[in-house]
């Protein structure tokens, strides 16, 4: 994973910081083959909410990383629910609510948080029935700088969105359910058929956010609260 890493790094060193932060993440991400995630149990026929991350933090075969400049592959311990302090970003302990999370700070500059599979997952189906990428979050700091969700599908492969207005004008303090449409992402150059990193979040500035709960939820990119319009 390491060798990939420093791979990446050297390769895009050159670019501006946000540029950079886009081509990062890319751990574990070659000589993959489709493989598929596992989701909560349904009745048959129906599609059921897919888990990334919950209550016992990371949810196989998704691990929990930090990702800076020096090193873009710091695991979370304890299952994605402990501390680690990676510099600029750090994550620590939580409750989002009732729920158990991580509370992520970007102490000034290059971030980002996420969660990635050794294997490629085919969430097509996701997609298809107008799902969303939802987790419950309260911001406790609003970001001084662009912040750009992605969802990846192998280095080069991912697709970026730019949620820097919606963070903003989120209540501070306050528990909020985010929901964003699968199919922004997918605009944004995702591939859902090989998805290997279901969730990141990016800044270069401060920012600080709880995360609990994320899943991929089908139907919810339809909801009213849905944080921006994408289509399917």
């Amino acid at each position: 994973m390491m060798a990939t890493v420093m791979s990446c790094r050297s390769a895009c060193f050159a670019l501006s910081a946000l540029s950079f932060a886009f081509l990062s993440a890319c751990a574990g991400t070659g000589g993959v083959t489709p493989s598929a995630a596992p989701a909560a149990e349904a009745q048959p026929g129906v599609l059921a909410p897919l888990s990334v991350y919950n209550e016992q933090g990371n949810v196989a075969p998704n691990v929990l990383y930090l990702g800076t400049p020096a090193n873009w592959a710091f695991i979370i311990p304890k299952n994605g629910l402990g501390a680690m302090d990676a510099g600029t970003i750090k994550a620590e302990p939580t409750k989002v609510g009732a729920k158990s999370g991580v509370k992520v700070t970007w102490t000034g500059g290059t971030g980002q948080i996420y969660s990635q599979s050794k294997t490629t997952n085919d969430q097509f189906d996701y997609l298809e029935a107008n799902g969303a990428l939802v987790f419950d979050a309260v911001i406790h700091k609003a970001p001084e700088d662009q912040v750009v969700m992605r969802v990846d599908c192998r280095y080069p492969c991912m697709g970026v969105v730019d949620t820097t207005d919606y963070f903003k004008k989120l209540e501070l303090e306050k528990l909020t359910t985010v929901k964003m449409p699968l199919a922004c992402f997918e605009k944004g150059g995702a591939k859902f058929a090989v998805v290997n990193t279901p969730w990141l979040i990016f800044t270069n500035k401060a920012f600080a956010m709880s995360i609990a709960d994320v899943r991929y939820v089908p139907g919810a990119a339809k909801d009213a609260d849905v944080a921006m319009k994408c289509g399917n």
